[in-house]
């Protein structure tokens, strides 16, 4: 057994110490890896760049070393027993590496734990040393890693099968509340660190209806024994990673609460959705996944075509299992919908990249993005959705009703997730067509090659759905209400600050472009008045298309004025409205 000692060493300097003991070292020098990423993240993070101080030694001493490489230590050759100790900097407060401060701790095996390169199938044992710390004697830990032996607050032995179980037991540290419920009779815990004011039983019965829904989508619950919801609770943080018999999350702390009326808030929407997601990838992506995962490189990227269907897919669902489980209505489900169709098709990106392209560049394009993503690359998350849902229409329609989208992911589960044998894109675009109907094949090789429009539009009309469309409001983003909408439009995203507005992306073509803002600047004057949100706003209703106004604007701390010309509004903003609900293809369970 490969033993892993973990020490809170320094919360107030954000230092882990880990020491790793094996037996029988490589006699020609044993070999030990930190990954450069984590799973389910597809960017290189090298984590070992975080590994400060770093020892080894075996019954003869002291054992010197060499890096061959940014992530990897090569020990002199020696007979065992080995231990080496490191201190690991943990200050990313994120889900996808490794924090600690007075206030919580939390780590993934990919930021703080050494492979022992060949002995990668051995059986770990990892032991988390109680803090000494007297302001963390009241820390807890939670874990979907197997239990050897711990105390009452979870600090102990617990043991992972191999290196890649590991890796995949995030762990929470911290003064936790522990949200307790059953789904399909399986023990699942919402686990919070953080103040926080939660709706706890609402989101104990939400939860557990999305669990549910989902067991039932799928002829069963994943071959867990236990599930939690390891979750950070900040101002407003978000995101989520998928984990064996956990998520990792991260929201705001007013998502948690469902609110007073009797609809729920639409943060609290949010937040289960997040749920949703991250426990619908159990099967699509944790058990079922591209052939190119198995086994993962975590040494270097791992590239598949095919992330438009395990996180477009994934994002079609994660709010279809919200509103099936019965949390949300039919009304508040179009809103999500129109919400993903916007995002999934807005600017010229869409029509620039295919989603094939953006799921095998996700490393950089996705998840290196920057100032002129709107304008360069397409979202297998959005977009990918919007294709899952035009697909599952397609499938209803084609089939007389037949099969949908939820056929696809019987067959793709049974076939390719329960026998472990990972999935191709050409067995993918095979499971997505029962039929082998002729007008799916076109569609799916124009969805995925091609940044052809995609017929949302048409499919959604024919089952009684009626879309419109809108500008956007180039501050929060969302549609504009009816009294409000504008009779011009600057192209750009804002975000107030007390000088005026900072721009923080600038849509190609358009008058903003034009009049020469960039990301980065802060608009500062708008026709010789203070660019405010009121200003701005009326500025959109008083002036037509063709009309010119100065602006100012600071670049590098430099004043700039330029000649704005104003542009008629592009309505990129759907708005849903169920005309026919008898006809309505998603109901609720």
């Amino acid at each position: 057994m490969i033993a892993v000692r973990i020490d809170l060493a320094s919360p107030h300097h954000h230092y882990f110490d880990v020491s790793l003991s094996f037996e029988q070292p490589d006699p020609d020098g044993q070999v030990l890896r930190l990954p450069a990423w984590i799973p389910g993240s597809y960017m290189i993070r090298d984590f070992a760049k975080h590994i400060v101080s770093f020892e080894a030694s075996s019954s003869s001493g002291a054992l010197e070393y060499i890096r061959p490489d940014k992530s990897t230590w090569q020990l002199a050759p020696t007979e065992g027993p080995v231990t080496v100790r490191y201190r690991v900097y943990a200050y990313d407060a994120s889900i996808r590496a490794a924090y600690l401060d007075l206030h919580y701790g939390f780590f993934n095996g990919t930021s703080l734990c050494l492979e022992v390169l060949g002995q990668s199938q051995q059986p770990h044992q990892v032991t988390l040393v109680p803090p000494l710390d007297p302001a963390l004697t009241q820390w807890q830990v939670a874990t979907g890693m197997p239990v050897a032996s711990v105390d009452h607050n979870g600090f102990g032995s617990y043991q992972a099968e191999n290196y890649d179980a590991l890796i995949d037991y995030p762990f929470l540290l911290g003064e936790l509340s522990r949200i307790s419920f059953h789904a399909s009779g399986i023990p699942h815990e919402l686990v919070l660190v953080g103040k926080h004011y939660a709706s706890q039983a609402k989101l104990a019965e939400d939860l557990t209806k999305i669990c549910e829904a989902q067991h039932t989508l799928f002829g069963g619950a994943p071959d867990f024994d236990h599930y939690l919801f390891l979750t950070i609770v900040t101002d407003n943080g978000f995101g989520g990673l998928e984990h064996r018999n956990s998520t990792a999350l991260m929201c705001p702390r007013d998502a948690l609460e469902y609110g007073s009326a009797e609809a729920p808030r639409d943060a609290y929407v949010e937040f289960l959705s997040l749920c949703s997601h991250e426990y619908f990838h159990n099967w699509n992506i944790k058990r079922l996944k591209p052939k190119s995962f198995l086994p993962y490189q975590l040494d270097q990227e791992s590239y598949t075509e095919q992330l438009w269907f395990y996180e477009g897919v994934t994002s079609f669902y994660d709010d279809l299992m919200v509103y099936r489980a019965g949390c949300i209505s039919a009304e508040a489900y179009l809103k999500r919908l129109e919400s993903t169709i916007s995002r999934g098709l807005r600017g010229q990106g869409p029509r620039r990249q295919n989603l094939v392209e953006s799921s095998q560049l996700a490393w950089t394009t996705f998840y290196q993005q920057n100032e002129n993503a709107v304008n360069a690359i397409s979202s297998y998350y959005a977009k990918g959705a919007v294709v899952a849902a035009c697909l599952d229409l397609l499938l209803r329609k084609t089939s007389a009703g037949l099969h949908s989208l939820d056929t696809v992911m019987h067959n793709v589960w049974a076939t390719y997730g329960v026998t472990g044998l990972g999935t191709s894109q050409e067995e993918l675009l095979a499971v997505c067509n029962p039929e082998q109907h002729a007008d799916i094949t076109a569609f799916l090789e124009a969805a995925l090659y091609s940044t052809k429009p995609l017929p949302w539009q048409a499919l959604l009309a024919e089952l009684g759905v009626q879309a419109e469309f809108s500008p956007f409001d180039p501050i929060s983003q969302h549609m504009r209400t009816q009294g409000e909408l504008p009779q011009v439009e600057l192209g750009a995203g804002l975000q107030a600050c007390p000088q005026g507005f900072n721009v923080q992306r600038v849509m190609e073509g358009s008058a903003a472009a034009f009049a020469g803002l960039s990301a980065g600047d802060t608009l500062i004057a708008l026709d010789g008045l203070h660019a405010t949100e009121k200003s701005l706003k009326l500025a959109q209703q008083r002036f037509q298309p063709g009309d010119t106004v100065s602006i100012h604007f600071f670049r590098d701390a430099q004043l700039h004025h330029s000649q704005l010309t104003w542009q008629a509004p592009v309505p990129e903003q759907v708005q849903l409205t169920l005309a026919d609900p008898a006809r309505f293809p998603w109901q609720p369970n």
